[in-house]
């Protein structure tokens, strides 16, 4: 690896670090030119500013949660079934990586041109692997399935990012038996 590789590296790590550690508000370019032992003009020169740094730090983010979309299992060979991994496989992604719901909630908050290459990155992990699972399925007739599975994302998300009041649930157990019956009752035959 070379030194603008191990420089771009040292930046995106620090990123996701001041990330994790304290959201997006940590995130200068001054702050994380200290935190990556970088001058702070490379993070211009390789990222084109701060944006970039945050173009880059959600295409690596969504490229997470791309694997673990990709180790998803699907309970049921139908649509219903491939959602339903879907929505588990991103429930626990959400649990897992505070980066991810950190890039995620940014995106709602303040959209930017960085924050709308993680959308689309994210966009794209998600319509690979219904494709990749529901090819050749027939969907359910009579609905707008891609209005219904945005607003069961919407709803896994808001159960993770925004943990609704009376919630108690650190293993995740309800969150998962809402899901699954949210998809039972949108998808019954």
């Amino acid at each position: 690896m070379g030194n603008r590789e191990e420089t771009t590296e040292r930046i995106l790590e620090a990123g996701l670090a001041l990330l994790a550690e304290d959201g997006f508000a940590a995130l200068g370019v001054n702050t994380l030119a200290r935190r990556a032992g970088a001058d702070k003009q490379l993070i211009y020169r390789y990222f084109g500013g701060l944006d970039g740094v945050l173009a880059a730090l959600g295409q690596r983010v969504a490229g997470r949660m791309a694997l673990a979309l990709d180790q998803a299992v699907v309970p049921a060979a139908t649509y219903a079934g491939v959602t339903e991994g879907l929505l588990l496989a991103l429930l626990d992604h959400l649990r897992r990586d505070a980066q991810y719901g950190q890039l995620r909630l940014m995106e709602v908050v303040a959209p930017s041109a960085a924050t709308a290459a993680f959308r689309a990155a994210r966009g794209q992990a998600m319509a690979a692997y219904v494709e990749a699972r529901a090819s050749g399925m027939v969907r359910p007739a009579g609905r707008d399935v891609a209005a219904i599975n945005a607003a069961l994302i919407a709803a896994v998300e808001g159960m993770v990012l925004l943990g609704p009041a009376g919630l108690d649930d650190a293993g995740g157990e309800r969150q998962r038996a809402a899901v699954q019956a949210l998809v039972a009752a949108v998808y019954a035959a």
